[in-house]
């Protein structure tokens, strides 16, 4: 037998102090936590989602007749399609993270219960990475269109 258990040999050990107790319980409740932690985040960036695309709508006055004068401009109208895409894409991978999903592992299997959790938090930290780059650069688009707006307006 190659490991230490089986070799004989004799390791000393201290006994765990109350901080090192402590940290390791913390440690451990922040890795059952992060999937609570995951769906929060992504409830928040699907308020921002919602609430910009409203902004970004308002700003391209899409009820408005005549429509306002800097819409002739290409660049306005494109990162105002790019932005709304953008959001939307945000939005929907943001869902993906909060959405049930099912998850099998036997409840008196602990190696097969990890595995299944690891599995669940790598999937909503993809999910949740992506709708936050995907809303960063809806909320880029949307700077560009009212920067872009205020120069034509001007």
């Amino acid at each position: 037998m190659s490991d230490a258990a089986g070799s004989g040999k004799i390791f000393s050990a201290t006994p765990e102090t109350t901080e090192d107790k402590a940290l390791r319980e913390w440690w451990a409740a922040q890795a059952l936590g992060s999937l609570d932690n995951l769906e929060t985040a992504a409830r928040q960036i699907i308020t921002l989602c919602t609430t910009l695309l409203g902004s970004l709508l308002a700003v391209l006055a899409l009820a408005e007749d005549p429509l306002p004068a800097y819409l002739a401009a290409r660049a306005v109208r494109l990162a105002g399609g790019a932005g709304v895409l953008l959001l939307l894409g945000g939005l929907a991978a943001a869902l993906v993270v909060v959405w049930p999903r099912r998850y099998a592992a036997a409840p008196d299997l602990p190696a097969q219960q990890r595995q299944a959790f690891t599995a669940m938090r790598q999937f909503k930290a993809r999910a949740l990475t992506a709708s936050l780059a995907l809303f960063g650069l809806g909320l880029a688009a949307l700077a560009l269109v009212l920067l872009l707006a205020l120069r034509l307006a001007a």
